[in-house]
């Protein structure tokens, strides 16, 4: 099972946007997974139960685990490179 970490300011309206869209993709792709929504301060918190995080902002490095912009949900401008990269780090 992948464990996607979606974060943003608050850990509420960008994120459950970003999740909702991961959640979708990998559901069509079957892939076994789970969610944690969390605000952008709770990362660290979360990261090594994580496979990747995608953020509503760009994340200063230092993670040990993949960092994706998932803005590209949010504005619909990009949206099919980012399901590619996310799918990327996860198949």
């Amino acid at each position: 099972m992948k464990t996607i970490i979606v974060a943003c300011g608050a850990g509420v309206a960008t994120s459950t946007i970003i999740s909702s869209n991961v959640d979708k993709l990998l559901d069509e792709k079957k892939i076994k997974h789970r969610i944690i929504q969390c605000s952008i301060r709770e990362v660290k918190s979360y990261e090594d139960e994580g496979d990747i995080i995608v953020s509503s902002m760009p994340l200063n490095g230092g993670y040990k685990i993949p960092t994706i912009l998932g803005l590209p949900f949010i504005t619909g401008i990009g949206v099919d490179e980012l399901k590619s990269k996310i799918l990327s780090y996860l198949v």
